[in-house]
């Protein structure tokens, strides 16, 4: 993590999110790293197919605040994370915990690279980042979508924007 400071918020907002996940599905469960591998943030399994999604967790500080606020109109993930095979989902929630965005890097990985300066807790550094925009912003009061979002990508065995209709 480049911003070692917000871990614990990073954690609580993680854990705040699965929390809900779990108790509004019966179909699918989130399940979070105990350890930080800096890797994947953990996996949901959807229960029918026994079917794994291994995901990048973030919570927002800056840019969006809280849903229907999201400043921009494509999603940036860093290259670093999407190079990580394993990780199939990005899932980014507002600095409020009341909304989240979610992309799938196979959506990332078809998008060009572009290298830009990116704040870290000592500056900037200069790195890849790809953007899209097939993501989609979720409530968190309507999570039930998020859900339907990860039966269609089990099912069809296809993690990418098509799941998201």
């Amino acid at each position: 993590m480049y911003h070692p400071d917000k871990y614990k918020h990073h954690n609580n907002a993680e854990s705040k999110f699965a929390a809900i996940f779990n108790d509004t599905s019966n179909e699918s469960s989130m399940m979070i790293n105990d350890k930080e591998n800096f890797r994947e943030d953990g996996y949901i399994v959807y229960h029918k197919l026994d079917y794994k999604i291994m995901y990048d967790f973030e919570k927002r500080f800056t840019y969006y605040d809280s849903y229907n606020k999201f400043k921009f109109n494509t999603f940036g993930q860093f290259e670093r994370k999407i190079k990580k095979p394993e990780i199939e989902l990005s899932i980014q929630c507002s600095k409020k915990e009341d909304a989240f965005i979610i992309a799938w890097h196979e959506d990332f990985r078809k998008e060009n690279i572009v290298y830009i300066n990116s704040k870290t807790r000592y500056g900037y550094e200069r790195t890849g980042k790809r953007f899209t925009k097939r993501f989609i912003e979720i409530s968190y009061s309507n999570m039930s979508i998020f859900h339907d979002i990860i039966k269609r990508a089990c099912e069809a065995k296809k993690l990418d924007y098509n799941s998201f209709f």
